[in-house]
């Protein structure tokens, strides 16, 4: 996946015909357009990001994902040149390694991680009827203290924006669980669904995503 202002490092790597797939994303349309005439691109367009190198791959990503060539789970390579239009973000030379996922919904960090499982609403603060191994997204609508035996609970998502110093925050650092906050889970996403946390980055992604960047 090549990120480009300019197409200039997706032809790059045209230049040598390699065996898979050449992903431009491109926040240009004339230089998509231009890309889709070169031999191996598969040009796309991502909206211009002033929120730092970590946005502009996570939009690259998830613009390859779009054009069906990428598929969850998938490990890409993404490189990046200069973006003259971002001054300060730091994106040239760029190459990362990133695991392709689905991103649900992204928060803040409270305890970090990464782990899998099957996503289960709490809706009550009731964590004893979580099963075994699932991560448990709290409602924004429960603000009280969490009951039952979290032990057995893999990760926790809050959708309260203010969830630092709450029950739900204290009980994750101590018993080592990671956890995000100000992330409320889409009404389409239902219950029994693959999700993995990763907290460190305080993103829940669709499905089993095993690594991620190097």
């Amino acid at each position: 996946v090549a990120a480009s202002e300019s197409g200039h490092s997706a032809l790059k790597m045209a230049k040598f015909r390699p065996g898979i797939p050449i992903i431009a994303s491109t926040p240009n349309d004339r230089v998509r357009r231009r890309l889709a005439l070169s031999w191996g691109i598969h040009p796309t367009s991502t909206p211009y990001t002033t929120e730092g190198a970590d946005a502009i791959i996570q939009n690259s990503v998830q613009s390859a994902l779009d054009t069906g060539i990428a598929r969850s789970g998938d490990t890409l390579i993404v490189v990046s040149g200069m973006m003259t239009e971002l001054d300060g973000i730091g994106t040239s030379n760029m190459l990362k390694i990133h695991v392709a996922a689905e991103t649900i919904v992204s928060g803040k960090a409270i305890v970090s991680g990464l782990v899998t499982g099957e996503l289960h609403r709490v809706e009550d603060g009731d964590l004893s009827a979580v099963p075994d191994g699932a991560i448990a997204a709290i409602s924004e609508a429960y603000d009280g203290e969490l009951t039952g035996d979290a032990d057995h609970v893999r990760g926790i998502v809050s959708s309260a924006s203010d969830v630092t110093s709450s029950h739900a925050a204290v009980l994750a650092r101590e018993l080592d669980i990671p956890m995000i906050g100000d992330a409320a889970v889409p009404d389409d996403i239902e219950d029994g669904t693959v999700v993995t946390l990763d907290a460190e980055r305080a993103v829940l992604y669709r499905d089993v995503v095993g690594a991620r960047e190097e």
